[in-house]
């Protein structure tokens, strides 16, 4: 039987209007009274996730996994962190000064704020700003602040193309991801869901196989693989249906609901 179940935000457990359904609110419910832990595994940053988490409330929600796994923490402990990783000031500098030659915005986070390094071409970081409600400050950030990740902000082709002109050596020093088609994402190599997941695992004392993971982007790959039951959401990229073990239907068309119902309800209905 499952124990632990974990969710990405955007694409997964929030509509495209980026709410929580009430089908989707009813089936976090069921897996509580189940004794299933819920988790939300996030890219944004923890003021983004505290918002979500606020919706449903910490009855049912108690971690958090913000920057792609790179800041965990208990929220019944005053939100004591459980693992942190951080970029180095050698590597937000040497990040941002390649990519300040090229044609995107760049930003990190502060508890307070978006840090846009200078002011934005786009509107794509002002999407991210309203969606984790944090205002934007534009302020030269390297070396000043504590990066959990470096978000690069761009026309979708273009960054597709950028990815493929990255120097070399980074795929293997850092955690590249997409969080979504604007959105390239430079966080610590050891910061992603899939270890972010592995690591609260073992501080639960839960078992691999007894942990589900739902998600819909390439930064959701490493835990829809590492975990014993992988979900994908039928608005996933190919990478992640490939991965999964159960593929559900989209976030708007009721998919957590769908997948709890199958996978959970459905099995306590057959003992």
């Amino acid at each position: 039987m499952y124990k632990l179940a974990v969710f990405d935000l955007d694409g997964t457990l929030l509509t495209s209007e980026h709410q929580v359904s009430s089908a989707t609110y009813g089936a976090l419910k069921d897996l509580k009274r189940n004794d299933i832990e819920v988790v939300i595994s996030s890219g944004r940053p923890l003021p983004g996730v505290k918002k979500i988490q606020e919706q449903v409330g910490k009855d049912l929600v108690r971690y958090l996994s913000s920057f792609n796994g790179g800041k965990i923490v208990d929220s019944c402990q005053n939100g004591r962190v459980l693992f942190q990783a951080a970029l180095s000031d050698e590597e937000v500098r040497e990040i941002t000064e390649w990519m300040l030659e090229k044609d995107v915005d760049i930003n990190t986070y502060d508890d307070q704020n978006v840090l846009a390094l200078h002011q934005p071409k786009y509107p794509y970081m002002q999407y991210e700003a309203d969606l984790v409600s944090l205002p934007i400050r534009v302020f030269d950030f390297r070396g000043r602040v504590l990066a959990n990740k470096v978000m690069i902000t761009g026309e979708p082709d273009y960054l597709d193309q950028l990815r493929c002109e990255l120097p070399a050596d980074w795929e293997n020093r850092f955690n590249i991801v997409k969080s979504a088609p604007y959105f390239l994402e430079f966080n610590p190599l050891e910061a992603n869901k899939g270890d972010s997941l592995r690591n609260l695992a073992e501080v639960l004392a839960i078992k691999q196989e007894e942990i589900m993971a739902f998600g819909d982007q390439e930064n959701d790959l490493p835990m829809i693989e590492w975990a014993g039951m992988g979900v994908a959401m039928g608005n996933a990229v190919l990478s992640v249906k490939e991965a999964a073990n159960y593929v559900t239907a989209t976030n708007d068309e009721e998919g957590i609901c769908q997948a709890v119902d199958h996978l959970v309800l459905g099995k306590m209905r057959g003992k």
